[in-house]
């Protein structure tokens, strides 16, 4: 089971990550997120955690410009984008290329299914706010789409190390992702469970 912990904005947290055996750390660019952080704050939790874990840049709404900066100043292994000003053809740099869909039906689900991504991310829809919101992703309508998740699909959106296990079961995907379900307060995450999340979403396969 892939889990990723994200909006990381400080290397104890990166840390905490890495020891506890999450397999990727999201490292938040989108201005307006409370878990905001600077290229450079991001480059210096790249180059002490890089080679043990997948990190990941946030984009939202990028262009391919944006994308090409945010690779060069931090040297992340992956960019995960919100709905991007560029087709997904158009990226080729050699990273990993994480989409991230909004669900607000299973035709959604449908459609990002078909997209070239590395992996897809589903998460929970709330106009003007792109993750971390603590709110649950639609599991009846990411299951009622019919698609296989086991491959490409990673379910966020609201997960805690109480109900990660009632996704796997439900929805049986490739992983799972979370930033709110694992803090203390926005930005600062509670290492007790960010061990909690991990152990029991590794388990419960």
């Amino acid at each position: 089971m892939f889990v990723k912990i994200c909006g990381v904005t400080n290397i104890q947290d990166a840390y905490a990550c890495v020891e506890n055996g999450a397999d990727a750390i999201g490292l938040n660019f989108y201005q307006k997120s409370k878990r905001y952080i600077s290229f450079d704050d991001a480059a210096a939790i790249v180059r002490e955690v890089s080679p043990y874990i997948t990190t990941v840049g946030i984009l939202v709404q990028p262009t391919i410009e944006d994308v090409a900066l945010a690779i060069d100043a931090t040297e992340v292994d992956a960019l995960q984008v919100y709905e991007p000003k560029f087709g997904l053809a158009d990226f080729d740099f050699k990273k990993l290329l994480y989409y991230s869909v909004r669900v607000r039906d299973d035709e959604e689900v449908k459609a990002a299914s078909r997209l070239g991504a590395d992996l897809i991310f589903l998460d929970s829809y709330t106009k003007d706010e792109y993750g971390g919101t603590g709110r649950r992703a639609n599991w009846d309508e990411i299951a009622k789409s019919g698609v296989d998740l086991s491959t490409r699909f990673v379910i966020s959106g609201g997960l805690t190390e109480e109900n990660v296990c009632e996704a796997i079961r439900k929805l049986k995907p490739f992983g799972v992702d979370t930033a709110s379900g694992v803090e203390l307060s926005p930005g600062k995450k509670d290492h007790e469970k960010i061990r909690e999340f991990i152990s029991n979403a590794k388990q419960c396969v």
